[in-house]
């Protein structure tokens, strides 16, 4: 009856140790990746609205825009 006034009965076993530590390994890499995907969140919101401050210059500097109506092919037939 030692064991239930706290007399001996021993710590816990090697299995259930290595167990504790490979369960609290898996939530440190846990919270390592929420933390990781929050980073990644806010560097996103703010390149956002870095776009709307500036208007999005890349876009109106594209090589798309710079090829207007101007360098496309005149047709000659009205059909």
């Amino acid at each position: 009856m030692g064991f239930l006034f706290g007399g001996g009965g021993g710590g816990e076993s090697a299995a259930q140790k290595k167990s504790r530590e490979k369960q609290e390994a898996a939530q440190e890499r846990q919270e390592q990746r929420v933390m990781s995907q929050e980073r990644e969140q806010q560097t996103q919101i703010a390149a956002r609205r870095r776009v709307r401050r500036t208007g999005g210059l890349r876009l109106l500097m594209s090589p798309a825009r710079q090829e207007g109506p101007q360098e496309q092919p005149q047709k000659t037939s009205l059909g």
